[in-house]
């Protein structure tokens, strides 16, 4: 797949190389022919001026233009080059009025013509187009005698748009070197853009390799660094990805140990139960037939919490929100809870703070949230004698409510508080399991809560014991599709 992207990715390279040297070239050549024909017009027309004052002296000298080609002609120099024919005129000339016909044997373009536009010089190769220069004068240069012109001259460019052999030679070379330089940055840039491709795309391969990897199962797999790009950014979202790939993972297999074991015990304890009653060892009577039906009940218990926990991670967990009165939810799980609490000798109260206001929730995942934090503390608070109900409201709105439930019992280290929530987390396992407690009360609060937007937290009660504060925002009202994933 890299393979195709490198060469897709160096063909679109080279493609925007060529197309750009192409219109550069393009481009250049155009404003350097504009540019060069604007210097090439001005050029001729100031060397039209001099040779006028030339054809004029020439003029005053002889009376008239005839032999005035003679003037054009190259005669050889005793070097082997070329000299121009002198006049009268022009002798005594320094500088550039003293070299201005000929530079080389190459003659140049120029047409003379009289007031009545007959031409008396005519070194252009296009008869046809002398015609209509000859009545153009405002474009051509007087040759101005005795304060009138006498004729009218054009040169080169002022004759037509082409140029000279070494203007076009100039050119020509120009434009070669303009090619060369578009092919050597092409060449250069094509180089560049593969080495820089091969480290975009080298990356990329490696994080595909890792993705295969991952899908397969293995996690083990080295993820290579990246820079502060795009690729860095996509490098650092895989390492992410495979750590929070690695925690579920551990989560999962934790969560199965630890249902196998939960289950293994109430299991075998019944099959040991009905293994001694059928060989004889326990009588079977209405005692030894309760013991098995507590155990059931464990049992089920257990598979309830670990159904409503596989509920609340999928994402049709549905809240079906709608105002609910804390307080009086708080009042009727005060009172299911009391006949239960008074056989233990503890005591339930319920205190409230203020007007409360309605709060957008589930009513019955709240009920069974508080009643899983009342059951926790009548079955752990061994020593509590009493169990505290109390809402309040929190916020400048007020933004919610919060309820605590508290005992004043023994308590828990401190060290155990933030694990109090988890999955199967006991602090005793042999007295909880004593107790019938499966281990998900509190992990099923959780994410009930969460899944309301509140939050939860333990901490340990002024006055000994355990204190669990249940934070719940105002929040909407009507049926919602809330994922109660921890």
């Amino acid at each position: 797949m890299f393979a195709r992207l490198s060469v897709k990715l160096t063909a679109l390279l080279g493609v925007v190389v060529v197309a750009g040297s192409a219109l550069t070239l393009a481009s250049v050549t155009h404003l350097t022919r504009h540019q060069f024909l604007a210097y090439v017009r001005q050029s001729d027309r100031l060397r039209a001026q001099e040779l006028s004052v030339v054809f004029a002296g020439f003029y005053e000298e002889q009376g008239s233009f005839e032999g005035v080609q003679e003037l054009l002609r190259p005669t050889p120099s005793s070097d082997g080059g070329t000299m121009m024919h002198e006049t009268h005129a022009m002798q005594g000339m320094h500088g550039p009025m003293g070299r201005m016909l000929f530079h080389s044997a190459v003659p140049e373009r120029l047409l003379l013509a009289d007031r009545e536009g007959r031409a008396i010089v005519d070194t252009t190769p296009s008869p046809e187009l002398v015609d209509g220069i000859r009545g153009d004068r405002e474009h051509g240069v007087p040759v101005v005698i005795g304060g009138e012109a006498a004729a009218w001259l054009w040169v080169g460019s002022m004759i037509d748009s082409s140029f000279s052999p070494l203007q076009a030679q100039f050119l020509q070379s120009l434009r070669l070197a303009v090619v060369l330089s578009a092919l050597v940055v092409a060449l250069v840039a094509m180089v560049l853009g593969s080495v820089f491709l091969s480290g975009v795309t080298r990356p990329l391969r490696e994080l595909t390799v890792a993705a295969h990897t991952i899908a397969s199962g293995s996690l083990s797999v080295a993820i290579p660094e990246g820079g502060r790009d795009e690729v860095g950014t996509l490098a650092e979202g895989f390492r992410t990805m495979r750590a929070a790939l690695e925690d579920s993972q551990s989560q999962r297999e934790r969560v199965f140990r630890d249902i196998a074991h939960e289950l293994r015990t109430p299991v075998t304890l019944l099959r040991g139960e009905i293994e001694a009653m059928l060989d004889g060892v326990y009588e079977i009577s209405a005692e030894s037939v309760r013991s098995l039906h507590e155990e059931i009940g464990i049992l089920d218990r257990l598979v309830s919490d670990i159904r409503s926990i596989s509920t609340m991670d999928g994402a049709d967990f549905l809240l079906v929100r709608e105002p609910t009165d804390i307080a009086a939810l708080v009042d009727r799980i005060s009172a299911a809870f009391q006949k239960e609490a008074a056989a233990k000798g503890i005591e339930i109260e319920t205190q409230f703070s203020g007007p409360l206001p309605a709060v957008a929730a589930d009513r019955g995942r709240l009920s069974q949230v508080f009643a899983n934090l009342v059951l926790n503390a009548l079955r752990h608070s061994l020593t509590a004698s009493r169990i505290m109900l109390s809402a309040e409201p929190y916020g400048p709105g007020p933004d919610g409510v919060e309820v605590r439930v508290s005992d004043n019992g023994r308590g828990i280290p401190e060290e155990h508080l933030g694990h109090v929530f988890d999955r199967f987390y006991r602090i005793h396992p042999a007295r909880s399991r004593a107790t019938g407690g499966s281990g998900l009360g509190l992990a099923i609060a959780r994410q009930i809560v969460e899944a309301h937007g509140g939050s939860i937290t333990a901490a340990g009660n002024p006055e000994g014991g355990l204190q669990v504060a249940v934070r719940l925002p105002v929040g909407p009202s009507g049926p919602s599709t809330d994922s109660g994933g921890a």
